[in-house]
């Protein structure tokens, strides 16, 4: 070891070439000078490698500089605290700063009393917003590990804390997302000695489409975290780790990552018991709200498609690698199911090359025997599908009058799901014409539950849930698509909608728009009469005739700014799945 140098600050570096000299200026303004600067470029394709160099050779001695492939924030850090030669090691972001005096503040509390580690507050920088604001640690300057784990704030942080350099000889990061949450709390919990800086001198600038910002399938890393967090603590510290990992898991349940709800209700079921028995959780009447979630069935992330050897377009698996590349794949032939497992009417179409009868008959009872998501080959699915697991089954509508045959799912053993398999062993239409399931799925439902077939969104005995076309079956640029029909390849920027959803969605736009007129017609006649109060138009203020063209001249301008044109857009690019 160098005697010279007291901190080691890694800094990884990937596609910041806008922010890292306010990073590398930063540290080199610092007051502590028995430095060094470890730049870890992570595979940047923009000019931050080049800026790199520049600063290895403007600080030879101080900055060194190492370029890797591409593997992520955690792999860099690994990489770095390798080339590290500092008594103690510190991680800072390539996009955000440090006070001056971090360092040698936090190396003189290190000094006192030999801690393993010293944190310090962290002021948080609200980029497009502009204000900022201050999350102090802990609310007294001694920390005790206990307290801190149910009072304290910023424990998944790598960045707000000052490390003795021999931890790092025990202790990595995974190459996955969150990595911070997968290490440092436990590592908190198994070196428990820990100084403490109220200062806030570590900066974090917050700004959107990050990667802990954006929506990505590759988030639910986030799980593991959270099991990595639990499994590797301390066992000392359990109570007080689970009550930690609620607080958390409240917030990212109910305001920050609802679209991964499903997967948290999973987590919280696989530790039930800590949950339920945990004394902080039930004396904090908001985090025990979580526990009102544990008892939730939902839809098991797994996704089932009877398919021809071979026969998987790219975008299919494209889109699932994507948006759920932690999901359980079921992709199987039919010829792996023995023959005796069908029914005769299966067997029959078998017999005469109806493949796809029997591919249908196939899913279906692997899905009543596991649950999950039954798919087709030509969908395609997004990220928005994670949101229906908490139904306990679902299917949508393709247009106003047919279900979609191509994407639904249920928990394992649903009644409906064992109905619609018994209906393959029944002397019926469906087997007689060999009839596609979608149909079958459509008359059970109009029969037993009362479906209307008019195309629109119906919780059918307040259980299943049925979807109109642009959630299952075409995107409609509505931000509400799960999957969607994909047998057509469109130019890019098109989406592909048939020409009954099409018909569909303009007659009701109409019908909308000539309820708007109505009502603004009856309003202009009502204010002729002397007596009669006047009434604004719908989405309208109250004031002269002015006022009233100018409401009618916007709402027609948003008509054919915004719904008008999801309608037209697809028509451009028409494929009539229908036709073919």
């Amino acid at each position: 070891m160098d005697d010279k140098i007291k901190v080691s600050v890694i800094i990884p570096v990937y596609q910041v070439e806008k922010y890292l000299e306010r990073a590398v200026d930063s540290v080199l303004e610092q007051t502590l000078k028995e430095l060094e600067i470890i730049l870890v470029d992570d595979g940047s394709e923009d000019a931050s490698g080049m800026i790199c160099d520049r600063y290895a050779r403007e600080y030879p001695g101080k900055i060194k500089v190492i370029h890797k492939e591409n593997e992520g924030l955690g792999m860099a850090r690994n990489t770095g605290v390798q080339a590290a030669r500092g008594e103690y090691v510190a991680f800072l972001d390539s996009d955000d700063t440090v006070e001056s005096d971090m360092y040698q503040e936090m190396y003189e509390k290190a000094l006192e009393d030999q801690y393993d580690m010293v944190m310090c507050d962290v002021r948080i920088l609200y980029v497009e917003e502009d204000k900022e604001s201050v999350v102090s640690t802990f609310p007294e300057e001694t920390i005790d590990l206990g307290e801190y784990l149910v009072r304290g704030n910023n424990i998944t942080y790598s960045v707000n804390k000052l490390y003795a350099r021999r931890i790092w000889e025990e202790q990595q990061y995974e190459k996955m997302l969150f990595e911070d949450i997968a290490l440092i709390p436990a590592l908190v919990t198994r070196y428990p000695h820990i100084g403490y800086v109220p200062k806030p001198f570590y900066c974090y600038y917050r700004r959107a489409n990050t990667i802990s910002t954006t929506m990505s399938g590759e988030m639910t890393d986030i799980i593991k975290a959270f099991r990595n967090f639990i499994e590797n603590s301390d066992r000392r510290y359990r109570e007080e780790v689970i009550y930690c990992t609620a607080k958390q898991l409240f917030w990212n349940m109910t305001q920050s990552r609802i679209l991964f709800q499903a997967d948290f209700i999973e987590l919280l079921k696989e530790y039930k018991k800590d949950f339920l028995l945990n004394s902080y959780i039930a004396k904090d009447q908001k985090i025990r709200k979580i526990l009102d979630f544990i008892d939730r069935e939902v839809i098991p992330e797994r996704l089932i498609c009877i398919c021809d050897p071979g026969q998987l377009p790219q975008a299919f698996l494209e889109s699932i690698q994507e948006n759920f590349p932690k999901a359980q794949k079921i992709i199987r032939d039919i010829t792996q199911a023995e023959e005796d497992e069908f029914p005769d009417s299966v067997r029959r179409a078998v017999s005469e090359g109806n493949r796809e009868f029997a591919r249908e008959y196939a899913g279906l009872k692997i899905l009543y025997e596991q649950g999950g998501i039954l798919l087709k080959p030509d969908m395609q699915v997004a990220l928005n599908l994670k949101r229906l697991r908490l139904q306990s089954i679902f299917f949508g509508f393709e247009n106003e009058e047919e279900i979609c045959g191509g994407c639904f799912g249920a928990l394992g053993g649903h009644y409906v799901i064992r109905a619609l398999l018994d209906s393959y062993e029944e002397d019926n239409i469906f087997n007689k014409a060999m009839l596609p399931l979608k149909e079958r799925i459509r008359d059970l439902l109009i029969l037993h539950f009362d479906l209307k077939p008019n195309g629109r969104n119906q919780r059918l005995k307040g259980e299943i849930q049925v979807y109109l076309p642009a959630v299952l079956a075409f995107d409609l640029q509505d931000g509400e698509n799960c999957c969607k029909k994909a047998p057509i390849e469109v130019p890019k920027g098109y989406e592909l909608v048939s020409v009954p959803v099409l018909k569909m969605w303009s007659d009701r736009l109409m019908e909308n728009w000539n309820l708007y007129k109505r009502e603004r017609d009856q309003n202009a006649k009502g204010k002729k009469g002397p007596h009669r109060q006047e009434q604004p138009p719908i989405g309208a203020a109250a004031g002269s005739g002015a006022d009233v063209e100018e409401q009618i001249r916007q709402v027609a301008e948003a008509y054919e700014n915004s719904t008008s044109w999801k309608i037209t857009r697809p028509l451009r690019a028409l494929g009539s799945i229908f036709n073919k």
